[in-house]
């Protein structure tokens, strides 16, 4: 083993420690939250370029699939939250045009009833 082999060995085995407490948290207490809950997504975002960062400069294969998996998850997630909050702003507006029709109907019973 030569001195740079050496050398990437151990800066990977320090990278690998210091990932420790952020694994810790994220699967302890970010994997607790909702999938789509902003906390999660916005973790992950932090970590992605962290392992990526470390799968170019050390060769951290580990890294790299870690960043991949990360990626394709926070992708999923990215792409049905949106589509979750147009569904929810369709239910309230279908919600509250509900709400006008009856508004109205009564105050035209009101109005009706005074005549």
């Amino acid at each position: 083993m030569t001195l740079g082999a050496l050398s990437m060995a151990l800066l990977r085995l320090n990278y690998r420690l210091a990932r420790v407490p952020l694994q810790l948290v994220e699967d302890v207490g970010i994997a607790l939250l909702d999938e789509h809950a902003p906390m999660r997504p916005a973790y992950e975002q932090l970590l992605i370029p962290c392992d990526h960062a470390a799968a170019i400069l050390l060769g951290d294969e580990y890294a790299a699939t870690r960043a991949a998996d990360m990626r394709r998850r926070s992708a999923g997630v990215r792409v049905t939250m949106p589509r979750r909050h147009q569904r929810v702003d369709a239910e309230s507006a279908a919600l509250l045009d509900l709400q006008r029709e009856r508004f109205e109907r009564r105050q035209h019973t009101k109005d009706t009833d005074r005549a």
